[in-house]
């Protein structure tokens, strides 16, 4: 058959890409990357996402993850209850393709049978969760779950018997028989992959596995009230020192300093820095799993500053200006945070380390 030009289609140049694509490539949709993931990948995946996105819901998940688990891959406390514990079964499969019947009577044969000897009691749900979502005739058993019954017990010979440990043969003795018969499986569920993803996205650990960046606003941050809290107890002690050293006189507290209208100025701007540097420690705490970035913040600041802190100084209320303004100054370009911190950040911070007595502005 001659083909002609009529027949073909001219090529099409793809969407001019932007700089950060030319450097990194195109990004990859979730629902690739979560494919990508390796069996243990993925089994970290869900704890987190069943620690994360529905801790509400349990009292502790704990991940069994060995050769010996049984068939629970995930067990989520509903109440800690011992022994009559209610708990919830997550079960991961990382395959290349949706689920089949084939690749879960396995894992339907350890929970029947366990339960049968009483290894561990059946638990409320027990969820099936895929990197590929499940296939047809899978949805269609879990569908109607009598016919999950008489699949697993003719499939027992092949994908059952000889599996289920590596000991001895479970044989479908009449008694273990009549339990599969009856054993309610409406208990079993999954979660399909992008519904999967979607729910995982509102947990801190999401940023860690797909990417993206911290894409929320900053909440406003809450204004200092009239009264010290107990946890600003010594910051506001440092800074009461400076200025008792500035003015040569003893500053007790918050009344005394009235009296100097620049000094409680500048104390109030202090307080509400402070409150505005915690309000980021929380949103980091909130959207990241792990402290490490806003502590390497306060490292990068605490070490961009101490020589300025450590330099001798008229006195403590000058040691406070001169190291907040080189703080204030400093040029931050690595950290994941760096576009929500602003100059009330960097002075907060200051006073973060000065409660820690890692800064200090008097000279004992």
């Amino acid at each position: 058959m001659e083909t002609t030009l009529s027949d073909l289609k001219p090529f099409k140049l793809p969407q001019k890409p932007d700089n950060y694509d030319i450097l990194f490539g195109l990004p990859i949709p979730p629902i690739d990357r979560l494919r990508t993931f390796s069996a243990d990948q993925f089994e970290d995946m869900i704890c987190e996402w069943v620690d994360g996105y529905l801790k509400k819901e349990y009292t502790s998940v704990y991940r069994s993850g060995s050769a010996g688990d049984k068939g629970r891959d995930i067990v989520a406390f509903v109440n800690d209850d011992s022994p009559n514990h209610v708990w919830d079964n997550y079960q991961c499969k990382h395959y290349d393709h949706p689920l089949y019947p084939s690749d879960v009577w396995l894992e339907l044969g350890k929970l029947c049978y366990y339960t049968f000897i009483k290894e561990y009691t059946i638990p409320r749900k027990y969820y099936l969760i895929s990197s590929c979502g499940l296939g047809t005739s899978l949805s269609e058993l879990i569908e109607y779950p009598t016919r999950l019954n008489a699949g697993l017990i003719s499939a027992w010979e092949d994908k059952c018997k000889r599996k289920i440990t590596n000991v001895s043969e479970v044989s479908l003795t009449n008694e273990l028989l009549e339990y599969i018969q009856k054993f309610d499986f409406s208990i079993i569920n999954h979660c399909p992959p992008q519904k999967l993803i979607e729910q995982y996205s509102s947990t801190p650990f999401y940023k860690y596995r797909f990417g993206g960046g911290l894409n929320k606003p900053r909440p406003q941050s809450e204004a200092p009230g009239p009264s010290i809290k107990p946890e600003e107890v010594r910051y506001v002690s440092q800074l009461f020192e400076a200025y008792s050293d500035h003015l040569g006189k003893k500053i007790a507290g918050v009344e005394e300093l009235k009296s100097y209208s620049s000094l409680h100025r500048h104390f109030n701007r202090q307080r509400e820095d402070y409150y505005k540097a915690e309000s980021l420690r929380r949103f980091a705490r909130d959207e990241l799993p792990y402290d490490e970035p806003f502590e390497k913040l306060q490292d990068e600041i605490y070490r961009g500053v101490i020589d300025t802190a450590e330099d001798t100084h008229a006195d403590g209320f000058v040691c406070v200006k001169e190291t907040i303004k080189e703080a204030r100054k400093l040029e931050i370009t690595s950290n994941v945070l760096i576009s929500y911190i602003d100059g009330s950040d960097r002075s907060g911070i200051c006073h973060q380390l000065a409660n820690n007595d890692i800064l200090n502005w008097v000279r004992k």
